[in-house]
């Protein structure tokens, strides 16, 4: 008993001893972090595998888990790995170290010359690693085993070396006399160049049977496919060449298209000619074959293409389209091209590639409409160089120029159907929009038209559109219901096309069969709509969760549940979960990647949310069947996932064939690592990627409430230092966007985030940081904003712990806007943080919204900045919401964040916001990281950015010594030489 009580005694203090040995994150910390992604499982279950990345940059590892050893095995430098189907091979790729690529790049190597790729191939029975260097790209089939395909290209030939022996000077005068010419015939052969392998003559291609060690070489592939369920694989290869060591049956290769038939291997051409070939295609189990091909060798602009085909009892590929085919729509007379006119014909698209249904009985390929030529006869100075834009276009020049590359290269779908041997067009310019049934077997296609109300999207955002029920048999279109705003589906089986209508906040499925529409639910049990709107416009859907095999019934979500939905809207819509009580949110989980249907008694995994806790978990659900009770029956995975303080990812994995599972929880203390799950192993934590995490401080987090100044009560999160003690005052900064409460239990791991703070970094140093909700009154989104900060500061100013001297705002985009009105508002703010905001919505309504070239009006009228009306309609409301008006009551000194290829915000934005504080002599800073989106994006714009606001609140809120870019900021004559720090 008493060396028991020594030993508790040696704990505690040692645990204390740990506790106070802690240290708070500093930048260089944030660099140890690594991230998990490419969460794979094997096949059979046995085999758990992942990537840890670290935050910032550097080299990734690999990391293999074995169910029956337990062991993992740790590949460095290695990514994008995939296991084969039968789950005996695990094949990756392993990068060059990033310090070698950038010492070689510091000493101006050529991008030519640079380490390439090697490719790792592990036989998974006895853990042998094979490497491959120079590795272009490698492919291993999806549903059947044995082989694998992959690309080298060949080593540069080594310079040849001078000889360096010494050799005494002749100093006697030499005479050089010409050799005689040579007589024909003679001398040696002229020496061949070497045919050059890159991405327009191809590369070579190694296809290796796996288990046996035979391989085959191809020379310069341009493309290959391999076939997804059968052992067949299609390349493209431009020609042999005189210096690659082939082997037999590679070196008697001509440019053309050529199957393998892998099991027994033989090659097979299935076209040998001069000409372009791409978009090979290949039926599940390889039987059939499709691509296009130009044949033409002349130099005409406008080439014409033809839709080759092969099938297993022909002896090479057939033309079946080209540019003549009767399908493709005629010029009428009137429209013949002239010698100055623009070409008329339309054509096989190069750009859409075939694909065949699941079935094989249809291919699916492109219609090209004419191009539009320019005239190369003018010189570049003869070009006049400028835009259009009219008042009665259907779209703003800015989107049409968006869209410019995809229209370019759009095409319409026609199908053949193989077994009919006909052709049936389906999309045309009346017409743009086709959606397929995934499997594309059925004879239902799904027509959407934009056209006609495109401008809707200048003032609402969200396109109209007219619903078309496509035939595949006839081409027959029939217009279901016009001027929709919707999302469409086309149900698994071709049956039903559904949606959503937003004016009704209803469900309606239209029936194939009969032609008729039905409405499926309204909202008089339970409303099927978002209850939580609160912008200007008409509630959103909560989805699909699924559909029933056959098309028997859809589910679909209310807030908390899932209900089942008969589609002819004949049955009663029927609740399967019992969410609604108890505030949990159940949200179904697909399993198997290509699930199209559920099957009627197959049991569902639901994640569950609590909307009080916020905590998760997952459930089993047995739907129920006819004539039984609402709910449904839950059955354990394993145990019941359900613990308090904790988020489950909806990312969870499951083995092909076998009860195996791969997720992860979290917390805002515990790191989402990876749990495996079986009835065998039970669960497991197979990862530990940040074990470096206890070394620090690190804090806690908890759900505070409070009442609004107009008497709503809100949520919000406070986060807290480790040793927290609330009889002390601390700093706080407060972050925000809209809601956050709901995060409450994910983990925030250190990271150098392009747009916030990182709430781990800075509750570490001996920050609290504040989240609260903010709901939204329609009209008055800055006062909005301004009840739920300020009632929520003042809220914790008034328990005490809280220097009310030392509390600063952080918020970015919208909640960058609303940090800019909060300091117009109130001088509470020691100092704030705004990256990307709106100074002045007058302005901003009329700018473009650069990314989507959209004109940023609909996201006051009826979005995000929740104006609810046009600037002539309510001016005053523009301009009270606008920070830029009330700039002459700032006594907070802010920094801004405004990039200049800001895509969302217009960054003039950001400059008539710090212009006009320096206007007024306010003190005020901006960040442009030139050519940055709305954020920074490069690792090392990153850094910066959180070290300068770092430095910023330290300066004001820990009484840090100012840093000089703060003093005298940073001329441009030491841009990206002198940092300022």
């Amino acid at each position: 008993m008493k060396h028991l009580l020594l030993l508790c005694l040696f704990s505690l203090f040692a645990s204390l001893l740990f506790s106070q040995n802690k240290k708070p994150i500093d930048h260089a910390d944030v660099h140890r972090w690594r991230k998990i992604e490419q969460q794979k499982l094997s096949n059979n279950g046995q085999w758990a595998l992942w990537a840890q990345t670290p935050v910032s940059e550097g080299d990734a590892t690999l990391h293999l888990w074995n169910a029956t050893s337990g062991a993992t095995r740790v590949f460095p430098r290695s990514t994008e790995a995939q296991f084969s189907d039968d789950s005996k091979w695990l094949v990756f790729k392993i990068k060059p170290a990033l310090d070698t690529l950038k010492a070689l790049r510091r000493k101006k190597v050529k991008d030519e010359d640079l380490p390439k790729d090697t490719l790792g191939i592990l036989d998974l029975a006895n853990g042998k690693l094979e490497k491959i260097s120079r590795l272009k790209n490698f492919s291993l089939p999806e549903k059947w085993s044995g082989w694998l395909a992959f690309q080298v290209e060949m080593e540069k030939p080594a310079a040849p070396k001078k000889d360096t022996a010494a050799v005494k000077p002749d100093t006697s005068k030499t005479v050089i006399v010409p050799p005689p010419p040579l007589k024909e015939g003679e001398g040696a052969a002229k020496k061949k160049t070497p045919k050059k392998e890159d991405k327009d003559n191809g590369y070579r291609l190694i296809v290796r049977n796996l288990p046996k060690g035979f391989q085959d070489t191809i020379a310069y592939v341009k493309e290959f496919a391999l076939a997804k369920r059968g052992p067949r694989l299609l390349l493209h290869t431009t020609g042999k060449g005189d210096t690659l060591p082939f082997a037999a049956n590679a070196n008697a290769l001509q440019n053309g298209v050529y199957l393998i038939d892998l099991e027994p291997y033989n090659l097979r051409p299935l076209l040998r000619a001069k000409g372009k070939f791409q978009q090979l295609s290949l039926d599940d189990f390889g039987r059939q074959a499709a691509f296009v091909a130009d044949l033409d060798t002349t130099k005409a602009r406008v080439r014409p293409w033809q839709l080759r085909y092969w099938k297993m009892d022909q002896d090479s590929a057939k033309i079946i389209a080209g540019p003549q085919s009767d399908f493709l729509p005629k010029p009428q007379p009137s429209q013949q091209p002239q010698p100055s006119q623009q070409p008329q014909q339309w054509n096989i698209s190069e750009n859409a590639r075939p694909v065949f249904s699941d079935d094989a009985s249809k291919l699916y390929f492109g219609a090209a409409p004419p191009a539009i030529l320019n005239d190369t006869t003018l010189l570049k100075e003869e070009i006049v160089d400028v835009e259009v834009w009219a008042w009665n276009d259907k779209l703003l020049y800015t989107q049409e120029e968006m869209r410019l590359e995809n229209e370019k290269k759009r095409s319409y779908p026609v199908v053949f159907h193989i077994r009919q041997n006909r052709f049936v067009s389906l999309g045309s310019p009346q017409l743009p929009e086709l959606r397929f049934q995934e499997e594309r077997n059925a004879n239902l296609a799904l027509g959407i038209l934009e056209e006609p109300y495109t401008q809707y999207i200048t003032s609402e955002g969200t396109p109209h559109k007219d619903l078309f029920a496509v035939n595949l048999e006839t081409g027959d279109k029939k217009m279901i219901v016009k001027d929709l705003r919707c999302n469409p589906r086309l149900s698994p089986a071709g049956k039903y096309i559904a949606w959503w209508s937003d004016p009704d906040t209803a469900w309606f499925a239209w029936n194939a069969g009969t032609g008729s529409i039905a409405r499926l639910t309204d909202n008089r049990t339970v409303p099927f709509f978002d209850e939580e709107s609160d912008v200007p416009d008409y509630p959103s859907e909560h989805g699909i969760a699924a559909w029933l095999e056959g098309d028997e019934a859809m589910l679909i979500y209310d807030k908390y549940d899932l209900w089942k939905i008969d589609p002819e809207g004949k049955k009663k819509p029927q609740r399967v979960t019992n969410g609604r009580a108890s505030k949990t949110i159940y949200r179904y989980i697909k399993l198997d990647p290509e699930e199209r249907s559920i099957r009627r008694n197959a049991p569902l995994l639901l994640h569950k949310f609590n909307d009080l806790t916020k905590s998760e978990g997952y459930t089993w659900l047995n739907l129920p069947q006819e004539n039984t009770s609402d709910l449904g029956a839950f059955v354990p995975f394993l145990k019941e996932k359900w613990e308090d303080g904790y988020a489950y990812t909806r990312n969870l994995l499951k083995a092909r064939y076998d009860g195996v599972f791969l997720y992860s929880r979290e917390n805002y203390a515990t790191f989402p690592n990876l749990i495996y799950a079986s009835a065998d192993v039970g669960e497991k934590l197979v990862s530990n990627a940040n074990p470096q995490q206890a070394e620090y401080n690190w804090g806690s987090i908890e759900m505070v409430e409070w009442t609004s100044l107009t008497g709503e009560k809100i949520k919000g999160l406070l986060v807290k230092p480790e040793g927290f003690d609330p009889k002390k005052q601390y700093p706080m900064i407060v972050n925000f966007y809209e809601r956050l409460s709901d995060e409450l239990n994910r983990h925030r791991a250190p990271d150098f985030h392009r747009s916030q703070i990182n709430y781990t970094v800075y509750t570490s140093r001996g920050y609290l940081v504040f989240a609260p909700d903010i709901p939204y009154r329609i009209g008055y989104p800055g006062e909005s904003a301004y009840d739920a900060i300020m009632s929520g500061v003042t809220s914790l100013i008034s328990k005490g712990f809280v220097d009310s001297k030392r509390v600063a705002l952080q918020g970015h985009s919208w909640g960058g806007y609303q940090a800019a009105y909060l300091v117009t508002r109130t001088n509470l703010f020691t100092c704030a943080e705004a990256g990307a905001p709106v100074a002045n919505m007058t302005s901003a309504y009329g700018g473009i919204r650069w990314e989507s070239g959209l004109n940023r009006a609909f996201q006051y009228e009826h979005q995000q900045s929740r104006i609810g009306g046009t600037l002539w309609e309510k001016p005053k409301q523009y301009i009270e919401n606008s920070p830029l008006f009330a700039l002459d009551k700032v006594e907070t000194p802010l920094l801004i964040l405004s990039n200049d290829k800001d895509g969302a915000v217009p960054w003039y934005q950001g400059i008539e916001l710090f212009t006009g504080l320096r206007r007024l002599g306010k003190p005020a800073w901006l960040l442009n990281y030139n050519d940055e989106p709305h954020w920074p994006v490069k690792i090392q714009n990153r850094v910066d950015f959180q070290k300068r606001m770092q430095q910023f609140f330290d300066h004001y809120l820990m009484a840090a010594p100012e840093p000089s870019w703060m003093k005298r900021g940073v001329p441009p004559m030491e841009k990206g030489i002198l940092q300022g720090f």
